[in-house]
């Protein structure tokens, strides 16, 4: 492994254990992730090269890598690194890219998860399971454990950590985004003090996504809180009883806001890039003031014709 991408790798674990690993907590104790917005460009960067071919992400890790799969017949890609010295790993988890996983995300039925007792979106529920038995046997208990993922990629990730927190994992935090959602209240209400993070940028459609099962019997809403990237150095936070909240028919309130370039990790990265050297939060009453529309089609986008709804893969 060169001297960069070692040093690159590094980066991110340093900037990792700045943070006091999360273990279980009393009921009521709302763990979430600090607003640390260079850890969060790091989580962000993992995200984005959870899209990249194995060969590449060989390459670009080396010796940390520990697992590039593709488990079962869900097509979904995650990435498993391992740092023994600092006693740390990290699973990202890729999004949409093909058909196999467009039919997961459409897949909006809700069932009770044999793992975690709550109602899950069907589809993601699928890809965690398929993930979760593939993973498990390679990860350490004793490590602290982190995970990221951008849109399937995201909720699958949150899923995962539901099911290692149940396993009794250290959780140093979850890094989601544009996730969509995949529980309902009671599920939202018995995970809220997962240790999760949700970035949105400006009006990325998908967050507010499914809105309903299919049939309209559940409403699907988020957990944990969301931290809202707006143009420039300014950023909204919502706790996870707002958010949660908020995200109850949540299409519906933003039908005339949203935004499907939003969606692109370039924009994500670029966003979090202008906080790096300060960030200011803004109230919700302001938002509007810092949104920068982009035109469908900005930005660097490799989506194959004809495969209009993959819109994922940036470089």
């Amino acid at each position: 492994m060169s001297a960069l991408k070692c040093s690159f790798f590094l980066s991110v674990l340093t900037l990792l254990v700045m943070i006091s690993p999360l273990s279980h907590s009393p009921a009521g104790a709302q763990n979430s992730p600090p607003v640390d917005f260079k850890l969060i460009y790091r989580a962000a960067q993992l995200a984005r090269h959870a899209y990249d071919k194995k060969s590449k992400i060989l390459v670009r890790y080396g010796a940390n890598i520990t697992r590039v799969a593709t488990p079962g017949n869900t097509n979904v890609q995650y990435i498993l690194l391992h740092d023994h010295q600092r006693r740390i790993q990290i699973v990202a988890v890729r999004g949409t890219v093909d058909d196999t996983n467009w039919k997961l995300d459409r897949d909006k039925r809700i069932v009770r998860d044999g793992r975690s007792g709550v109602l899950l979106h069907r589809g993601f529920r699928r890809a965690a399971e398929t993930i979760y038995r593939d993973v498990k046997p390679l990860l350490n208990p004793a490590y602290t454990t982190y995970l990221t993922g951008h849109s399937l990629g995201g909720a699958v990730a949150a899923i995962l950590g539901i099911y290692l927190w149940d396993d009794a994992f250290r959780l140093g935090g979850i890094y989601t985004f544009g996730q969509p959602k995949f529980t309902n209240l009671q599920g939202a209400t018995a995970y809220r003090d997962l240790p999760i993070l949700r970035v949105v940028y400006q009006n990325d459609t998908v967050p507010l996504l499914p809105d309903q099962t299919r049939g309209d019997k559940q409403q699907f809403v988020h957990i944990g809180p969301v931290l809202n990237l707006l143009t420039g150095p300014y950023y909204l936070y919502g706790t996870a009883k707002q958010a949660t909240q908020f995200s109850r028919r949540s299409f519906r309130k933003m039908l005339f806001q949203i935004s499907l370039p939003d969606h692109k990790m370039k924009w994500y990265l670029q966003s979090l890039r202008d906080k790096q050297s300060g960030a200011k939060r803004v109230r919700f009453r302001d938002r509007n003031r810092y949104i920068t529309r982009h035109k469908y089609g900005s930005g660097v986008d490799t989506t194959p014709p004809k495969r209009q709804f993959n819109f994922n893969h940036h470089n």
